[in-house]
């Protein structure tokens, strides 16, 4: 079964490596093309400014004028050619430079931006050049809802907004969806345990990696995400890590593989991610509320009037726990974290009680 599975990652590496190359190749072909019209284009325009110097008793200055309006078609008029030899010289500079050259330049031109959004489509495109950006990492599945959401957060926080994102996952098939392309994503077709894909994604110069548990129900998930944890430090890379994790056992494996932040698979809650990143101990609090391990939260059904300074002050001093929030007696909304000097009028307290 373990010869197959590997013998499966293998062919997968490969073929994302072939499509890899491909794409790098016609880049570099592309490349090479514009390079030697543009060499051809240089070499015309020099022979006829030459040419027009020698035939036409023209400066180099005014020979220099000449070509340019010639091979660009422009012909103001206040030059010309009037001898044989510079007459034919100019129309062999207008056809193979202004015409095939400046056409087959054009052409190049186009066609690499064609290919260049084809690949970036599928998903095929290398972003490791790319500077402080932000990588996600995909899971088996991923859904479109819970990326747009954890992008758009990433785009609402101060610190990470306007940041590039790339996004590595095999979920989408060879198409980013559109509201996912509509927000600017970049696209890796690939798996984050693929090493082709995670150069490709950029993680060496990542600012911020967030790595989703490949199965949110499977512990053997965090086996996977040691390993991408490994290749990225392996990579010099200084990014921010934040890892799901399924087992809590492992949690100190991946925090020593380089993990910056380690938390359950949270996926549905990208404002816990994002605000974990910045304020790491509020993902132990918030864990511990989800899970009621540490403390939890009780509604105390009670009038309580007066300012919220005060209301806390009381609840503390008789041992009853740390108010977080009221719910208002004149609409029956709750509010979380008032001001100090918010008058109250509640008719119940929700409290912070350690277990």
């Amino acid at each position: 079964m373990i010869p197959l599975l590997a013998r499966k990652l293998r062919s997968i590496q490969r073929k994302t490596q072939q499509k890899l190359y491909l794409s790098r190749r016609t880049q570099d072909y592309l490349a090479r093309e514009a390079l030697t019209a543009l060499f051809y284009f240089s070499l015309i325009i020099g022979l006829h400014t030459y040419a027009m110097m020698i035939f036409e008793g023209l400066s180099f200055r005014d020979a220099t004028w000449l070509t340019t309006t010639s091979i660009t078609t422009v012909g103001y008029g206040d030059l010309s050619a009037k001898t044989d030899a510079g007459r034919l010289s100019t129309t062999i500079l207008i056809f193979f430079g202004g015409i095939f050259v400046l056409g087959k330049i054009a052409g190049d031109f186009f066609e690499f931006r064609q290919n260049r959004a084809s690949a970036k489509r599928a998903g095929h495109w290398s972003f490791n050049r790319m500077q402080h950006h932000i990588v996600i990492i995909g899971s088996k599945i991923d859904s479109e809802t819970h990326i747009q959401r954890l992008a758009a957060e990433f785009e609402r926080n101060a610190e990470t907004q306007g940041q590039e994102i790339v996004l590595i996952t095999n979920s989408f098939g060879d198409t980013l969806p559109q509201p996912l392309q509509k927000m600017g994503l970049r696209y890796v077709h690939g798996r984050g345990s693929d090493p082709a894909a995670l150069q490709q994604a950029g993680v060496a110069n990542a600012n911020i990696i967030i790595l989703l548990a490949w199965d949110e129900n499977d512990k053997i998930s965090d086996g996977s995400a040691f390993d991408i944890i490994s290749r990225i430090r392996e990579a010099k890379s200084s990014a921010k890590i934040v890892a799901e994790c399924v087992d809590n056992e492992n949690r100190r494996r991946l925090t020593n593989a380089g993990a910056n932040l380690v938390l359950r698979p949270i996926r549905a809650y990208p404002e816990m991610i994002v605000g974990g990143i910045f304020n790491p101990g509020s993902i132990s609090i918030l864990e511990n509320l989800f899970t009621a391990s540490g403390e939890s939260i009780i509604m105390k059904e009670t009038r309580a009037e007066g300012t919220w300074t005060d209301i806390v002050t009381s609840c503390i001093q008789k041992d009853e726990g740390l108010p977080i929030a009221y719910r208002s007696k004149e609409t029956g909304s709750t509010i979380t974290a008032p001001r100090g000097s918010t008058q109250i009028h509640a008719d119940a307290l929700f409290l912070l009680q350690s277990n």
